[in-house]
């Protein structure tokens, strides 16, 4: 019986020290927070978005999928899941593509937060992106569109 209990309370201690969280240094979350703070500035950001929020069904973790501002341009390459109303043939250019921004406007509702919400029109919808981000660099994205169900993503903003 004890040794029983013991090998469950070593395992317990085994399992528990791989789940220790990273620590992030008070210096090194300044630096993330300035180096955001500059790259909206500027409006040069690209966000590496990691998870799928579509409306109907589960999220579901994703890689290699971005989206790039880049002055008054935006790059997108995003995964979407949704039910469509009007698309081309085929599905069209889907969530990658890279146009013009038309509307972009900050506000900031909280002083650990910026919202940004840009317009762009892809040559067959027309997209609205709301960029939540905060000074951690997370981000969360939600994307609402014309002729497609809305969708949101999270993601972190990529710092060198």
């Amino acid at each position: 019986m004890r040794k029983s209990i013991a090998i469950v309370l070593a395992a317990s201690l085994l399992l528990l020290s791989g789940c220790a969280a990273i620590k992030v240094t008070p210096e090194e979350k300044a630096r993330i927070a300035e180096q955001v703070q500059v790259n909206l500035d500027n409006r040069t950001f690209e966000v590496d978005v990691d998870q799928m929020n579509p409306r109907r069904g589960m999220t579901k973790a994703v890689t290699n999928y971005s989206v790039k501002i880049d002055g008054d341009k935006i790059i997108s390459h995003l995964p979407y899941v949704g039910q469509a109303w009007n698309l081309p043939y085929g599905g069209g250019k889907g969530l990658s593509f890279e146009a013009k921004i038309s509307d972009y406007i900050e506000t900031y509702p909280k002083p650990d937060r910026r919202v940004i919400t840009l317009a762009t029109n892809n040559g067959e919808d027309l997209l609205v992106y709301t960029f939540e981000v905060f000074t951690n660099g997370r981000v969360n994205i939600d994307l609402r569109s014309r002729n497609r169900e809305p969708i949101s993503y999270l993601g972190t903003i990529v710092t060198d």
